[in-house]
């Protein structure tokens, strides 16, 4: 208790009351697991010599929250671990398929790919002719179902909750973009410092208690590679262990802005390293969570004491956060880089592994469905305000210029960037340099140099209208 009969008992600065970024919602969080049979197809590498999984590393789960508001509208975040949801024809029909089971439309729930690279992909076409894909159509039925139901257990837990914000760092990631000569290479570069922001929402009950952790950071959970016959959620796994063994509670995990970005060691076939690596965002995403105040709390100046030296006292003190929702989703126009024709690209890498070519071959195939050379289409965007946070989600790979700009341009702001939302998550969005190179990420996108920028500035000049 801080003395009262001293003359510098009096002395107050001038802010008395202080919290963190906080908001008071009505929400719901469930979880499901939905590993599906050893055997399955799995794994996107080209140079994978056997496509049939061998094993499971850790489990693979999916992770809902469900927001109300005051007119009883519900939307959702739903974090899982897959790599991409396949092509435009698979992505459509399962996250209808999902809307329809919740009963809501598209644009009320986030589905978001954690982007793990050593799980099945859940497309009845790019998969058919690998060994195991007759498990494929399963596995789908697997993910929407158990999707539908943790949505729907999440609704009906709904309640009032604090929602306490907070930045943190982690040295996982590194920006992968190698010049090698005359062309660049996906491996560690030195000699660029990559994004290390963690971004950490803690939501808790009332009366106290955790009942879910959002973390969202960029880096490419590509741990596990070619060599790898295992399931698993890569370095997510272990991090998601780590945070529910100390928590108690169900962990969400967005993929960021990730698009040169990835953990030094990787493209491995030991689980081992996928585990030592996820232990860095683990650990750190705890260290981001023990720094917080305790939940619903914030500081009150109590006085001043006297000692060696005069000391301030805050205590801790109830608090309420902000209750502001806005929830919306923007169309931005971005053109179609001129595209070189499937005949083109089996001319360009003739030469290289057969089997590698052939998954080339599949992917620009695909993923090229609706677009055309030099066209202008609409690059979809979900803009989502929970009181003093605010989610940006967007289909593609984009490169960590657009967290890094838009958290530069609105300080203050606690924003999540999410990648692979919503949409086949198959093409990236690179700054506008990488197609000098080129990078892999811009030869191998639809979208012409200036994508990323010109979507940047449209979020940005929405952020800046949201009280």
């Amino acid at each position: 208790m801080a003395s009262t009969d001293s003359p510098n008992a009096s002395l107050t600065p001038s802010m008395t009351h202080w919290r963190e970024a906080m908001s008071s919602l009505r929400a719901g969080v469930a979880q499901r697991e939905f590993t599906p049979k050893v055997g399955i197809a799995s794994g996107i590498w080209g140079a994978a010599k056997k496509s049939r999984s061998e094993s499971i590393h850790i489990g693979l789960f999916l992770t809902a929250i469900a927001r109300e508001d005051g007119d009883g509208r519900k939307t959702f975040i739903v974090g899982i671990d897959l790599c991409v949801l396949g092509c435009a024809e698979c992505a459509d029909d399962m996250l209808s398929q999902i809307a329809e089971g919740v009963g809501v439309s598209r644009d009320q729930i986030l589905f978001s790919s954690s982007h793990t690279h050593a799980v099945p992909l859940p497309c009845i076409h790019r998969s058919k002719k690998k060994d195991g894909s007759e498990l494929i159509p399963e596995f789908r039925e697997l993910i929407i179902k158990n999707t539908v139901a943790a949505c729907l257990e999440a609704a009906s837990k709904i309640a009032d909750v604090d929602i306490t914000w907070g930045y943190g760092h982690c040295d996982l990631a590194v920006n992968r973009d190698l010049p090698c000569g005359e062309v660049e290479v996906v491996a560690f570069n030195p000699e660029i410092i990559a994004d290390d922001t963690l971004t950490v929402g803690r939501v808790s009950t009332r009366d106290g208690k955790v009942i879910a952790t959002i973390a969202n950071y960029a880096c490419h959970p590509t741990t596990l590679a070619w060599e790898n016959m295992a399931i698993s959620p890569d370095y997510i796994g272990m991090a998601r262990i780590i945070v529910e063994a100390e928590t108690k509670a169900p962990m969400l995990f967005l993929q960021g802005a990730s698009g040169e970005l990835s953990p030094r060691n990787q493209y491995s076939g030991d689980t081992a390293l996928a585990d030592r690596n996820g232990a860095m965002l683990g650990h750190a995403i705890m260290s981001t969570l023990k720094a917080m105040q305790s939940p619903g709390r914030g500081l009150k100046w109590n006085g001043i004491v006297e000692s060696g030296a005069l000391l301030g006292e805050w205590n801790e003190e109830k608090v309420t956060g902000s209750n502001q929702a806005k929830e919306f989703r923007i169309d931005v126009p971005v053109r179609v880089k001129e595209m070189k024709t499937i005949e083109q690209l089996r001319e360009e890498w003739a030469g290289i592994d057969p089997d590698a070519l052939e998954e080339r071959i599949t992917r620009a195939t695909r993923l090229r469905i609706g677009y055309e050379s030099n066209a202008e289409v609409t690059h979809p965007v979900w803009i989502w305000q929970w009181g003093e946070a605010i989610f940006v989600a967007q289909p593609g790979e984009a490169y960590s210029y657009i967290q890094t700009e838009l958290r530069k341009r609105n300080p203050g702001r606690i924003i999540f960037v999410v990648n692979l939302t919503n949409a086949p998550g198959l093409f990236y969005l690179p700054i506008r340099s990488a197609y000098n190179a080129p990078a892999y990420q811009a030869w191998q996108t639809l979208l012409a140099p200036g994508c990323i920028e010109i979507v940047t500035d449209y979020l940005d000049n929405e952020i800046k209208k949201i009280k």
